[in-house]
């Protein structure tokens, strides 16, 4: 029985103060399980609106009042992020799986551009968080579950100061580096 039971390790400290993007990788469909366990205080996230037509799942997404996303919609997408900012502006984290979909091979997919916006136009740290063993324990196309150690890793946040000498692209790309390293395992960021 012991071995079916998942015990997922923290590594890293959310910071004690402050407003937060969470951004963090999507490896499982375990990932808005493990999502809960990073933030201290308030949040909530930015999800594909399909997800509000999943039994049970959109229950759970409700209930943390999840802010829905038309992925394939430009406009409505804007209009998430413009409502996800007013939200951040209420001190509430915002978590964001930035890849808008699992990987189905295990790295970390290319990322989208929403939250970067979000995080430029609030001027609101962006916190990374790459989670390692998800994958391996139930990836997107297999069934049946592979029980074994899921480590969270905490990054440290992103000073907004460094948002405008970034741009979009670079902090995109920052980002995708930080994730990359820390959905590895390691949290040191070299």
């Amino acid at each position: 029985m012991s071995s079916l039971l998942v015990w997922p390790r923290l590594k890293g400290t959310f910071p004690s103060e402050g407003t937060y993007i969470i951004m963090m990788n999507h490896s499982s469909f375990l990932d808005v399980f493990i999502f809960p366990l990073v933030p201290k205080g308030l949040y909530t996230g930015v999800t594909a609106v399909e997800n509000f037509r999943l039994p049970v799942f959109s229950s759970l997404i409700r209930r943390i009042k999840a802010i829905p996303i038309e992925r394939k919609n430009r406009r409505a997408a804007i209009e998430s992020i413009i409502r996800a900012e007013k939200v951040l502006k209420q001190g509430i984290h915002i978590g964001i799986l930035p890849e808008g979909t699992r990987t189905i091979d295990g790295s970390l997919g290319p990322l989208k551009k929403g939250g970067f916006h979000m995080a430029i136009n609030t001027g609101i740290p962006i916190l990374p968080v790459g989670v390692s063993g998800a994958f391996v324990f139930k990836p997107k196309n297999r069934w049946w579950l592979r029980p074994g150690p899921i480590t969270i890793n905490i990054g440290t946040a992103i000073n907004p100061s460094t948002y405008d000498g970034l741009g979009i692209d670079g902090l995109k790309n920052k980002v995708e580096h930080i994730l990359k390293i820390l959905s590895e395992g390691s949290n040191e960021i070299k």
